[in-house]
């Protein structure tokens, strides 16, 4: 049977991609959708050869009509429970006499604090439970800052509008940068609608929290990398004001010696915070740091649901582990994704794979990990599907990507019914995949 030329899409790819021509002659893994084939130099164009018998996604779920079909019923879901949900809510306050955006309040209330009281009320519970009562006053809840300085140069803006409208804008305003991102890291039809889908974009609309701002920075900094390693290093700079997020970001840097992105980063990181000592003053940074022990107590006795909380730390709490030993665990587990990112730096594979492993990784590391920051899976996720379009799948790979899709809406819901935390397992199976995928990649020579 002679090979049939099918042309599967064309465009201009923002990483360096190659070009995947898969022969007749078919190795075992292959005949699953795994990779093979020769690699050769070609930019802006994708063409595979396949016998009739072989298609890229052929009797599996991820098929392009499918593709299409279950962000619908997602959508579909979303609107109907928004719907419902609001229609108890009065006067901007939900049955459980939460406002509505919930986390969105405290970065209104710090903005009208900077702006009518003093900068460091902020980490004054008292004080900024009124300042939130401001924006909603059939609120009961307190929501507590616990962000570095620097994050309040960026919200102070919000409160200069009514609250409703500046949650609004924020969600609306950062989902953009966050989808911009997403299309060009994976421009196909699907991207988009699979996008508005995700629940983990659903989870920080939800609780108007800053994952789309912090994936906007990340993703754009993977994606300027090579071609403006200044403007990448800026973004990371900004992105400091998420310290536990930027653990592995210089460890990625030396050991793909991207030294420009390096300096540039550690500039605007030293910029930013000086900024924020200039205008809103040294007390403040003593502020924050006399509220660290706050913080930690808040984290480490269980005040915020453990279930909330996807990392390992949190998941061994949750299933009755000792403070001690969770940490232990959370360490170890730490040091084998340091050890990998460290690898796949080193080695140069392709920018798409190290930015999967660098950012799936950062969720890892850290204990201190939220619902919605796992809106930051949708870029790995993105790169990992477009890399599996480019040069193949194996066996496990595309269900491993549609379970760390759909995880933000059901690790929670999973572990009040069952006690078991399926977060840290989910993004885990994500970041071997990445790992996995990097390791069998041919290498690209470093940048500065």
């Amino acid at each position: 049977m002679t090979p049939q030329k099918i042309k599967v899409f064309r465009y201009v790819p923002r990483f360096p991609m190659p070009r995947l021509t898969i022969s007749k002659a078919l190795p075992p893994m292959v005949r699953h959708g795994g990779p093979a084939g020769r690699l050769r130099g070609a930019r802006n164009r994708m063409t595979l050869n396949l016998t009739p018998a072989v298609r890229p996604t052929g009797g599996h779920f991820f098929t392009a009509q499918r593709l299409s079909a279950y962000p619908l019923v997602f959508l579909t879901v979303y609107i109907l429970v928004s719907i419902a949900w609001l229609t108890q809510v009065t006067d901007l306050v939900d049955p459980r006499r939460s406002p509505i955006g919930y986390d969105f309040i405290t970065f209104w209330g710090g903005s009208w604090l900077a702006w009518n009281g003093s900068p460091q009320d902020l980490f004054d519970a008292e004080k900024l439970f009124a300042a939130q009562r401001v924006a909603v006053p059939g609120s009961e809840r307190i929501f507590l800052w616990h962000y570095p300085p620097t994050f309040l140069l960026i919200a102070a803006p919000l409160s200069l509008l009514p609250y409703i409208w500046s949650y609004l804008l924020w969600t609306v305003g950062t989902f953009a940068g966050y989808a911009w991102i997403i299309r060009k890291m994976a421009p196909q039809p699907q991207a988009m609608l699979l996008l508005l889908a995700f629940p983990g974009a659903f989870m920080n609309f939800f609780h108007g929290q800053n994952a789309f701002l912090t994936a906007t920075l990340f993703g754009g900094a993977m994606l300027t990398l090579e071609r403006r390693p200044a403007v990448a290093g800026i973004l990371l700079g900004l992105m400091s004001y998420k310290p536990h997020f930027g653990v592995l970001v210089p460890l990625a840097l030396i050991f793909g010696r991207h030294w420009t992105t390096l300096a540039a980063a550690a500039a605007t990181t030293a910029t930013f915070a000086g900024a924020s000592v200039l205008i809103l003053g040294y007390e403040t940074w003593v502020a924050f740091w006399n509220n660290a022990p706050l913080a930690r107590a808040v984290f480490e006795d269980g005040l915020v649901r453990w279930e909330k909380i996807p990392s390992l730390f949190a998941g061994l709490r949750l299933t009755g582990m000792h403070l001690n030993g969770a940490y232990i665990l959370q360490g170890v587990l730490a040091a084998g994704v340091i050890a990998s990112v460290a690898c796949i730096w080193r080695r140069g594979a392709p920018l798409p794979l190290r930015a999967a492993t660098l950012i799936t990784g950062s969720l890892l590391v850290t204990p201190y990990l939220f619902d919605y920051d796992l809106a930051l899976l949708a870029i790995p996720i993105a790169l990992l599907a477009m890399d599996g379009c480019l040069r193949g799948w194996r066996p496990g790979e595309r269900t491993v990507l549609a379970v760390a899709w759909i995880m933000p809406l059901a690790t929670t819901g999973i572990a009040d019914w069952s006690g078991l935390p399926i977060g840290p397992a989910c993004i885990l199976a994500l970041f071997a995949v990445a790992v996995q995928r990097a390791l069998a990649a041919p290498t690209q020579p470093a940048k500065a």
